[in-house]
């Protein structure tokens, strides 16, 4: 546990609860010698609301006696587990939990779950654990029952259980997924009440993609009015560049201060895309800054990149990125105003008053670069914030590819020089011998292996550069064939035609299903991922294999898509480009 290099693990390793990394054989014969079920725990640091829960619980003197006396505590990191994470969800969705975690799960000896939550309130915890373990005592049938119903339930979740048959996938899918998305966003209240809004760069992608093809005036209208709003609110960071994860609302008034690799690895590809589209210099300036962002803040002096930063302390005492006006008239005593309007600061309001400041339209027209830094340089004499230092190679290649690509709509060959970067520092620093991706590399180690997302992932980026420099790079190619070879001989399942999460000898560690990614919540599912990238290389070779086997992955998931909301938004983005090529697209 010491030597973990999860910043989420190591936050609560010290709260008093004897925790474990990892379930083993050992940790199973003393669960049962000592007549203890399982209690197992997954967050991540990147989201502060799940690092808040999370402190607040483990903090709890009742919780941690309970926990000691009563179970075998694991603890878990969804960026060094994403199946047990993947699992997990697959969990909660079945209780119509889609708050995407933390994930606090009860599991018997043998290893299968009893119930699975995300309320890390410490008294509704409380009552959950203690009904367990009363459970235990006096009613153990009861338990056994229930994790076997649970289990049942829990086995074909979240996968597809057998090959939908050949059928034809008109625009209509497409059509209709794109509207009922539309729908929802402009004729509904929904996103204007969720709290706290997450923006999903990958679903506005598909839509623009989508616009490319068929003109729309009021979904061009609405995705133009959402981009807008986010690039000119608070989740876009005016001084540090780039975009938070989260907003109090969809106002975006009320950032929370944590940004990632991977949003803004595809931020800069959804501007980019926009600016294409839209033609608006404001989009490129956006893409611009983010990948400064990324450079500046985020880059390791190894050539790697650090996954996230986040705030130290709690949201309501936080004054980190906010200035107040006795601020800007001791750095700019001549233009202090100006800076404040720049910042869409109230000149007016209380000077000692702390305010949050956001981008406008004229933000850098009225700053200089000089002055941008000053605010910068103020920011970070008083800042905090936990960094996690893991170079993660999912989304270490999502930047990568997200730069390739961007570097032709922005004419920008930069981007892409960065983006070759990468993918040399992943061969280099993340990848074995034998073929394999590690997951991550932290502290000069990479030991844990790669998952589909990870593969995914990297063979996108290979195959981004190679078609972003006119397929010129035959090493790029030869990588690219190399992985997805790799891919179809450890990952691939042909009873069902998709992929698993990890590969298909690896068994997870507590809870005894495999998951396969298929869901596109908040990020593309590396299923789909590999359908684009099967695609991709059926466009470079002309091998009908690659086709057939991203066709098959497309046909289990479409006759969902009706139905499915925002959730399925880049398999949407895999249909575009499948009718793309096929030559269904008007």
């Amino acid at each position: 546990m010491f030597n973990t290099c999860s910043p989420y693990i190591k936050l609560l390793f010290d709260k008093g609860i004897d925790w474990y990394p990892y379930l083993d054989q050992k940790l199973i014969d003393r669960a049962e010698k000592e007549d203890k079920l399982i209690f197992q725990h997954i967050g991540y640091i990147s989201n502060i609301k799940v690092r808040e829960m999370a402190e607040r619980l483990f903090s709890d003197t009742r919780v941690i006696n309970i926990l000691n006396d009563n179970f075998i505590c694991i603890v878990e990191d969804k960026e060094s587990s994403p199946e047990s994470y993947l699992i997990a969800l697959d969990l909660l969705f079945l209780n119509q939990d889609f708050s995407f975690g933390p994930m606090n799960l009860f599991v018997m000896p043998d290893r299968k779950p009893i119930i699975c939550f995300s309320d890390c309130n410490p008294d509704y915890f409380l009552e959950v654990a203690e009904s367990i373990v009363d459970a235990k005592k006096n009613k153990k049938y009861l338990l056994k029952q229930l994790s076997e119903e649970l289990s049942k339930s829990a086995l074909n979740t979240g996968i597809i259980t057998e090959k939908v048959s050949p059928s034809t996938i008109s625009p209509k899918i497409l059509d209709t997924f794109i509207h009922q998305w539309y729908k929802g966003i402009a004729e509904n209240d929904f996103i204007y009440q969720i709290s706290p809004f997450t923006p999903n760069p990958n679903t506005m992608l598909t839509s623009v993609e989508y616009l490319k093809f068929y003109k729309d005036k009021a979904i061009s209208d609405k995705i133009e009015s959402m981009l807008d709003h986010l690039q000119f609110s608070s989740v876009f960071d005016p001084v540090g560049g780039g975009f938070f994860k989260q907003a109090k609302d969809y106002s975006c008034k009320e950032p929370y201060y944590e940004k990632t690799l991977e949003d803004n690895a595809h931020f800069i590809n959804l501007y980019a895309n926009a600016h294409d589209y839209f033609k608006k210099e404001s989009y490129k300036i956006t893409s611009l800054l983010t990948y400064k962002f990324i450079k500046d803040e985020l880059a390791t002096q190894s050539g790697g990149y650090k996954s996230s930063i986040t705030i130290t302390s709690s949201l309501d005492e936080v004054n980190y990125y906010k200035y107040s006006i006795n601020e800007l008239m001791i750095m700019f005593p001549e233009r202090y105003i100006d800076v404040a309007i720049a910042l869409s600061l109230d000149p007016l309001a209380d000077k000692h008053l702390k305010q949050i400041p956001a981008r406008t339209s004229r933000t850098y027209s009225i700053l200089s670069e000089d002055e941008i830094e000053k605010l910068k340089i103020r920011r970070t004499e008083h800042i905090g914030y936990f960094a996690d230092r893991r170079e993660i190679t999912s989304y270490m290649s999502q930047l990568a590819e997200s730069l390739a690509s961007s570097s032709l709509l922005l004419n920008n060959r930069s981007l892409y020089d960065t983006a070759l970067n990468i993918v040399k520092y992943i061969l280099i620093n993340n990848s074995h011998s034998d073929s394999r991706l590690y997951r991550y590399c932290c502290c000069n180690k990479s030991n844990i292996p790669g998952y589909l997302s990870d593969y995914a992932d990297f063979i996108a980026a290979l195959i981004a550069l190679y078609k972003s420099d006119n397929c010129k790079n035959q090493k790029l190619f030869d990588y690219a064939k190399k992985y997805i070879d790799f891919v179809m001989t450890h990952f691939y399942k042909p009873e069902n035609g998709m992929f698993n999460k990890s590969e298909c000898t690896i068994e997870p560690d507590t809870i005894p299903f495999k998951r396969e990614s298929n869901i596109d919540f908040l990020k593309p599912s590396a299923n789909s991922i590999m359908a684009g990238n099967l695609l991709s290389f059926y466009e470079i070779t002309g091998d009908k294999e690659y086709f057939k086997i991203a066709e098959q992955q497309i046909m289990n998931i479409a006759p969902n898509l009706h139905s499915s909301g925002p959730m399925l938004s880049s398999w949407a983005h895999k249909v575009l480009k499948y009718l793309n090529i096929i030559g269904q697209l008007t």
